[in-house]
């Protein structure tokens, strides 16, 4: 019988988060969302995972139902906030997954030097080539044609009523200013880097060139996926992350 779900709020002193736990196993997920949406998106994942581990899904100080703080954060700033939540309810030697600027969260956290199982990259974020406001418009307004209608009603649902565009607009710079192949050569866990076969913002170079920084990353491509790989396709997703995961 699964654990019944916990839904935490830890208040930090200059941001709140919110981290809905399920599941328990060996193993233990920590998922953390994208720019302007919420843990929302990733339920059929963390059902997956939940069936035989820990999973503690994020939702990000601004993001979802969450209070806004008092000034934009960095990617950074998040990864902080995220660590310090974490450690109040005692999470330990998690496999950190990110999605999109979630992705460039994970990778700061796994900078921290603190033990992990291991590291999975969702889309990750910021193609060189095409960091800009309009450009990755441009390319999130092509992904949404990509989408079924139900990613997109909880994505647009999400940036529209949860988040608020105002803390989009004000946290995409904090996404377009971070360059996740900075430090990605410092991840020490195992790292799987993946996209959606069919994600207009993620190439396939893409996540090769990432990959290329970190010798013994693995990379993989869910077919028929556009940038939120993990909704629709969540058993496929799943295991992808188990097969990363060695429990420490």
């Amino acid at each position: 019988m699964r654990a019944a779900p916990v839904h935490s709020e830890v208040v930090l002193e200059d941001a709140t988060v919110h981290i809905h736990t399920s599941g328990a196993g060996p193993a233990t997920y920590v998922l953390v969302h994208g720019l302007g949406t919420s843990s929302r998106y990733f339920r059929p994942l963390a059902e997956e995972l939940s069936r035989d581990a820990r999973v503690h899904s994020v939702d990000l100080p601004g993001h979802g139902r969450v209070p806004k703080p008092a000034r934009r954060l960095s990617v950074p700033d998040y990864a902080r906030v995220v660590w310090t939540a974490l450690d109040r309810l005692g999470v330990e030697h998690p496999v950190l997954v990110g999605h999109s600027m979630g992705a460039q969260v994970v990778v700061e956290m796994a900078l921290d030097g603190r033990p992990l199982d291991g590291v999975v990259l969702l889309g990750p974020t910021n193609f060189p080539p095409e960091r800009g406001f309009w450009r990755q418009a441009l390319r999130l307004g092509q992904d949404t044609l990509r989408e079924p209608p139900s990613v997109n009603a909880v994505v647009f649902s999400d940036y529209g009523f949860r988040c608020g565009l105002s803390w989009y607009l004000k946290t995409t710079p904090s996404m377009l200013g971070h360059h996740i192949e900075d430090g990605i050569g410092g991840v020490r866990a195992p790292l799987l880097i993946a996209r959606g076969a069919r994600d207009p913002i993620v190439p396939r170079r893409w996540i090769e060139e990432l990959a290329e920084l970190r010798p013994g990353a693995e990379t993989a491509e869910v077919a028929g996926e556009a940038h939120v790989l993990m909704m629709k396709s969540a058993p496929e997703v799943a295991r992808l992350c188990r097969g990363l995961a060695v429990p420490g």
